[in-house]
């Protein structure tokens, strides 16, 4: 027994001399993979906090996102990579303010836009509802339209479909809205102007709306000449009968909500109360209405 315990001994101490000799001999190549080893996890860490710091200071207006699109756009590739813009869209623009705007941001060229709607028989005038969208530039039309008109589809599955029993379907309805908006200038009034239309159109009415002219005629007039009421157009109200064909511009919600839910009243005919006022006289009848446009051309400037 005490033989072989010495044997043990022997061989334990020259396997530990063997092991010392060997990391003595390979010293400096294990110190210097030790070294490699932790420098490459110092940079990576240092890249990494570079990263998160140079994106939090990115300015917005050169942020970037990936965006997937659809193998059938024509106008962008799959993957592309491209800046996120913002278009403001305000009460009252037209179909014509909305493609400035793209242009202006680089989203999609006006020229093109208007093509497109021409070849694909699409209004957007009044389904832009207003608020602030964000779209990848540069956009395909129909990428850009689908963006655009997201809110108003949104509104008929919602909004709109509350009101059940209502007879105006949802183009109508903001088309109606359209022209309140830019008839009225105090949210107050706008269910009783609301009110004026669905009157005119129960009783077969021209809604004789001064604005759907001033659309018709392509420039803004702040006074309207007798001439100018006889322009040959769809959108003169004071010619055709029923609704335009289309909105006019773009409502606010205040607009919307008056042509869904308008005041139940007697009047047919309203007139600016005063030159330069934003308040209105509403009249019953035309006899009543004339008296009211008599004292607004009073105030009128010479």
């Amino acid at each position: 027994m005490k033989a072989i315990n010495i044997s043990k001994e022997i061989i334990l101490g020259g396997t530990m001399r063997n092991l010392k000799q060997w990391a003595i001999n390979y010293y400096l190549w294990i110190m210097l993979g030790l070294s490699i080893i932790g420098a490459s996890f110092g940079w990576v860490t240092v890249y990494q906090v570079y990263q998160i710091a140079v994106f939090k200071n990115e300015p917005a207006a050169v942020q970037t996102f990936k965006v997937i699109v659809m193998p059938d756009e024509k106008n962008a590739k799959d993957n592309e990579i491209r800046k996120e813009i913002k278009i403001k869209v305000n009460p009252g623009d037209k179909v014509g303010n909305i493609a400035k705007k793209l242009e202006d941001a680089q989203v999609v060229p006006e020229d093109e836009l208007f093509i497109y709607m021409e070849n694909n028989n699409i209004s957007l005038e009044g389904i832009v509802f207003e608020g602030e969208y964000s779209l990848p530039a540069p956009s395909s039309p129909k990428e850009t339209i689908a963006i655009l008109t997201g809110p108003y589809k949104e509104w008929i599955k919602t909004d709109y479909r509350k009101y059940k029993d209502i007879d105006k379907s949802p183009i109508e309805i903001i088309t109606i809205a359209s022209m309140i908006e830019k008839e009225a200038a105090e949210d107050s009034e706008r269910p009783m102007i609301a009110g004026v239309i669905y009157n005119r159109l129960s009783n077969n009415m021209k809604l004789q709306i001064d604005a759907t002219v001033i659309y018709a005629l392509g420039e803004h007039k702040s006074r309207l000449s007798y001439e100018d009421l006889k322009v040959q157009s769809p959108y003169n109200t004071y010619i055709v009968e029923g609704l335009p064909p289309t909105p006019i511009c773009v409502p606010k919600n205040e607009s919307i909500q008056a042509a869904l839910n308008p005041i139940s009243h007697s009047y047919y005919y309203y007139v600016v109360s005063a030159y330069g006022s934003r308040q209105h006289h509403f009249a019953e009848t035309y006899d009543e209405h004339l008296i009211n446009v008599a004292k607004y051309k009073s105030t009128m400037t010479k």
